[in-house]
């Protein structure tokens, strides 16, 4: 049913014939059009009296909506009657479309400065706000700072679409402080969030404007508003051949115009060079052979009109490219309209008056067509359906549908040809992958290519190729860094010939480079800095999990490049890295800074690979993991009210020796039964804190079994229970495991006491071969558990494994009252001759937990991640298999040795 026929009958009567028919009309184009008048029949007549009467244009637009609409009113109103004054004018450029009183180039430009009068009201609503909560904003010479909008894409060309987005950037002057203390980038921020709101959201008259803020710098990821400083830098330092392309259109749309002359000036010399280099030509060869590749997926009985072959895109594209080649030379072609520039480049005789033709036509035909399917149900879209064919020519002015669908085509075929024409930059001889990436054709070739080098997924493995080669981010970059990127390619193709894992490879790769947003860092790292890329490089082939954290959060990337040249080891470094961290839940907060602190203790522990003594970055890694979780443990430990409560440490984080994926074993202790039973739920609290899973992960898995009974027993004791405890029931294992023992946080005095009571457990009673046998029984038994094979060992429980040491050493330590709860402290000052060996499977230990970020100790010979263990030691796998079993059997002699020394042998 035509919504006309949903008009009262009265209402309809009421009208003259010539009114009824330009009612029937303007529902047959646009059935949103014909609600707004249903909410309100007034509004048809307005359309009606002003279908002759000439347009407004912008400063007769600007001065209604400043007189129609109060910046005073709510919130609510002001969004609502903005919406209104815009649908009521947009009825009034259409009915002009509908009836052909004005050219097509008039009303886009009409529409155009509609967006703008409803940006500038908007505009100074959201000042006005903003002041009153921040104060005024000032740069550092105490003079007001400035805002303005930029408009950019069909906004800037004045040829907006009647249903699509508003692409605007948003800019201020300069930094400072506002005069009641905020920072001046605080201030814009909220204001231009405060407009986006006022012309996006929703009400019951519909929406003034889809605001898209993409184009920015850093698009979505990027500010909100940045300050013309800053936007110099940007595009001079790290400004894109698409920015320079996309920029053609920028125009002052609202707020102060002299910051918006001032921004057009700075980017005029970026946009427009005297020269274009053989890079540039190539990236525009690129982006449109991705313009080809959209084209291609317009098949069927639909097309979109906009991205197909033959499309409005390749209209834009072929008039905004020439402009890039000719306008740094020539001014005459900077023009920003699309329609404009063709006939502009005609007049320079860049194209022929033949193309200009073909493209003026096209162009015109195919953005009325665009309107006409967008305001039939006021919806962002291009397109074209096939079987509505006949309402569109209607609609077009056409009395044949097939004259239109003939029209339709040859538009179409006129545009391609001129596209095709264009001829700029050709391949060269290329590797496989480099082939496909340049050409985005020949996949089923370089799938063959993946398959003979060894690939299982060949297909996806193409895939995270294009991730990275065929992406936004690779498109962004620099000409210089993609062509670097580009020479890049066969290399890779080296890299994944050799490495058994070809898909956790390109995995991790993608995770680093793209989600991680390292790309722009690793290409230009290709040529000035090598030792980075291979350092880049080597993370990929070593840790997925440093790959999967840099790509869960991006954000950690800024943070970990930003402290990798400032010490983040102490607990006083920790505080300050956690003020900066923005995240409103504490637990969130404290993972976040365990992710990021994890990166960098990682990042430098692999950079030192080939050049730090072994020793000295493992007690390094050791030691920054230790401070971090004591860090973490007392700052849940101070959220909390408690009396008389204590927290120890036993197994890793009690010997200081904390590693990736290292669980914690905690001690809780009370100094009497009262405070016990009043605050018992703090340590539930602590241990609740520490494994709540967030955004981030979790902080650590908690290990509770080294207390009193293990799991069948009381979280948090009282000092008088394990002094009676250790006296009476404690066994052999126990003791060994409490020299490890070491305070953490709590009260002092619980503190004291407590060391004294392990003290006297640890050391009151002799050293017996009884107890040594018992010990030596153990260490065997947990050996047994392992089920060793010949390629497939336990490096920790298995024969000649890291526990070997420990045993040893903890023993070492009962018979000579040695204090010190760190096993490698031990051995070095003890100068043991298996120092060397210790270490080594202990970064064999390390490497194998940095792929995964969890705990590990079996290891088999055949498995990939072996394989990529030995690569972190430049090794083969049979070359580190064979060390590995000799620095065992080093270990398992010390052990022996160290039980017969003990016993007096």
């Amino acid at each position: 049913m035509n919504k006309f026929e949903l008009f009262k009958k009265d209402f309809l009567n009421s009208l003259t014939n010539e009114q009824k028919e330009f009612l029937y009309k303007l529902c047959f184009y646009s059935k949103c059009l014909c609600d707004f008048v249903f909410r309100d029949e007034k509004r048809l007549f307005y359309f009606y009296e002003n279908l002759d009467k000439p347009l407004f244009g912008k400063e007769k637009l600007l001065e209604k909506t400043k007189s129609k609409i109060d910046i005073s009113l709510p919130e609510h109103t002001f969004i609502q009657e903005l919406t209104k004054f815009k649908m009521l004018h947009f009825g009034r450029i259409l009915s002009k479309d509908i009836y052909s009183k004005n050219s097509l180039p008039e009303l886009m430009e009409e529409y155009s400065y509609l967006a703008d009068a409803t940006i500038e009201v908007a505009f100074n609503k959201a000042f006005e706000e903003t002041k009153k909560r921040y104060g005024i904003p000032k740069n550092e010479n105490g003079e007001e700072a400035k805002a303005s909008i930029i408009a950019l894409g069909k906004l800037g060309g004045l040829e907006l679409n009647y249903y699509s987005d508003i692409d605007v950037m948003y800019i201020y002057s300069e930094e400072g402080k506002t005069d009641k203390g905020a920072s001046n980038r605080e201030f814009f921020s909220y204001m231009f969030t405060k407009l986006t709101n006022y012309l996006s959201k929703k009400n019951i008259e519909g929406q003034s404007w889809i605001v898209d803020l993409d184009l920015r710098p850093n698009g979505r990821s990027g500010f909100i508003s940045y300050s013309l400083p800053a936007l110099e830098v940007y595009y001079w330092t790290t400004g894109r051949v698409w920015e320079r392309h996309m920029l053609i259109k920028a125009r002052h749309s609202a707020g102060d115009k002299e910051v918006s002359d001032e921004f057009i000036k700075m980017i005029t010399p970026f946009v427009y060079r005297k020269t274009i280099t053989k890079e540039e030509l190539k990236e525009i060869v690129e982006m449109k052979k991705l313009i080809e590749q959209d084209a291609k997926q317009s098949i069927g009985k639909e097309i979109n009109i906009k991205t197909c072959d033959g499309g409005i895109r390749e209209v834009e594209f072929t008039a905004q490219i020439l402009q890039l080649v000719y306008g740094g030379k020539n001014s005459n072609l900077r023009e920003r309209s699309t329609y404009k520039s063709i006939q502009k480049l005609q007049n320079e005789k860049i194209i022929s008056e033949e193309e200009a033709e073909k493209l003026k036509n096209g162009y015109l035909f195919l953005r009325k067509l665009e309107h006409i399917i967008q305001v039939e149900n006021c919806i962002q879209t291009q397109v074209f359906k096939y079987q509505k064919a006949e309402d569109y020519a209607k609609k077009m002015g056409y009395s044949s549908v097939d004259k239109f669908l003939e029209d339709f085509e040859n538009h179409r075929k006129n545009i391609s040809q001129v596209f095709n024409s264009l001829q700029i930059g050709e391949a060269k001889e290329l590797s496989p992958l480099q082939k496909y990436i340049f050409t985005k054709h020949n996949q089923e070739e370089a799938i063959s290519y993946l398959n003979s080098i060894g690939c299982k997924k060949s297909e996806w493995v193409l895939d995270r190729i294009k991730d990275i080669f065929l992406s936004k981010e690779f498109v962004y970059l620099t000409n210089e860094e993609k062509e670097i990127l580009f020479e890049f390619l066969p290399k890779l193709e080296e890299k994944l010939k050799q490495f058994p894992d070809k898909e956790d490879f390109l995995l991790n790769l993608n995770n680093i480079l793209i989600k991680g947003k390292l790309l722009p860092l690793f290409a230009s790292s290709l040529k000035q800095n090598e030792n980075l890329a291979n350092f880049i490089l080597k993370v990929v082939e070593v840790s997925d999990y440093i790959s999967s954290l840099m790509a869960k959060d991006p954000s950690l990337i800024d943070f970990v490049f930003s402290s990798l040249n400032k010490a983040l080891e102490t607990e006083e470094d920790f505080e300050k890295e956690l003020n900066l961290i923005q995240e409103q839940d504490f637990i969130t907060k404290l993972n976040k800074l365990k992710n990021l602190v994890e990166i960098t203790a990682s990042i430098e522990y692999l950079s030192n690979i080939d050049k730090q003594d072994s020793l000295k970055r493992l007690k390094k890694l050791n030691k920054v993991l230790t401070n971090l979780a004591d860090f973490i443990i007392k700052k849940i430990y101070s959220r909390y009210d408690s009396q008389g409560l204590c927290i120890f440490s036993l197994g890793k984080l009690g010997s200081k020796e904390m590693n990736i994926g290292s669980d914690l074993d905690l001690i809780f202790v009370f100094d009497s039964l009262r405070n016990k039973n009043q605050y018992q739920n703090v340590p539930v609290s602590i241990i609740k804190d520490l494994t709540k899973y967030t955004k981030e992960g979790i902080l650590y898995q908690i290990d509770l079994r080294l207390r009193p009974y293990g799991k069948a027993g009381e979280l948090a004791p009282s000092i008088s229970f394990y002094e009676k405890y250790f006296q009476n029931e404690a066994r052999s294992w126990e003791r060994l495991a409490w020299t490890k023992a070491r305070h953490i946080t709590g009260d002092v005095k619980t503190k004291e006491e407590f060391s004294k009571i392990i003290e006297n457990f640890l050391y009151s009673k002799p050293i017996t071969e009884k107890f040594i046998e018992e010990v030596a029984e153990m260490r065997f038994r947990l050996e047994g558990f392992t089920n060793e094979k010949p390629d497939e060992i336990d490096i920790k429980l298995g024969y000649g494994g890291l526990a070997d040491v420990e045993f040893a050493v903890q023993l070492f330590c009962l018979k000579n009252k040695i204090k010190e709860t760190s096993i490698l402290e031990i051995l070095v000052q003890n100068n043991v001759s298996i120092l060397d060996d210790y270490v080594f499977l202990r970064e064999v230990e390390t490497r194998f937990r940095m792929i995964k970020g969890t705990g590990i100790s079996r290891i088999s010979r055949s498995s990939k991640n072996f394989y990529r263990v030995a690569v972190s030691f430049n090794k083969d796998v049979n070359t580190l298999w064979e060390k590995i079993k000799v620095s065992r059997e080093k270990l398992r002699q010390f052990f022996l040795r160290t039980i017969k020394t003990i016993k007096g042998e």
